[in-house]
């Protein structure tokens, strides 16, 4: 069963469903998720390029977690990594929080 089982139907000119309709396209969003987040006071955030971010956020932590592995199995002698590893933690933190307002 869908989560949103309820139909709300409103009247509005032509001018008003062509803003909004404008309006959730410029948020990258459906209208139905538009209306929803402004009727309900949620903060409507584009975040453009953030995807790439996060993609290049991933790469790293495998990076990180590769050379982790082969230092730890003394395959290869590494300079410590907790201060990277816990400003990886921090950024990747905060792109979850900024994911968690963008969703």
């Amino acid at each position: 069963m869908r989560k949103r089982n309820k139909t709300i139907a409103i009247r509005c000119t032509e001018d008003e469903y062509n803003r909004m309709h404008r309006r959730a396209a410029k948020h990258g969003m459906k209208l139905s998720d538009f209306v929803l987040r402004s009727a309900l006071g949620k903060k409507i955030i584009v975040a453009e390029g953030l995807q790439d971010v996060v993609r290049q956020q991933r790469a790293i932590g495998n990076n990180l977690n590769q050379l982790t592995r082969l230092a730890n199995q003394e395959e290869v002698n590494v300079i410590d990594l907790r201060k990277l590893v816990d400003e990886y933690k921090a950024v990747t933190e905060m792109i979850s929080e900024v994911l968690r307002e963008v969703r």
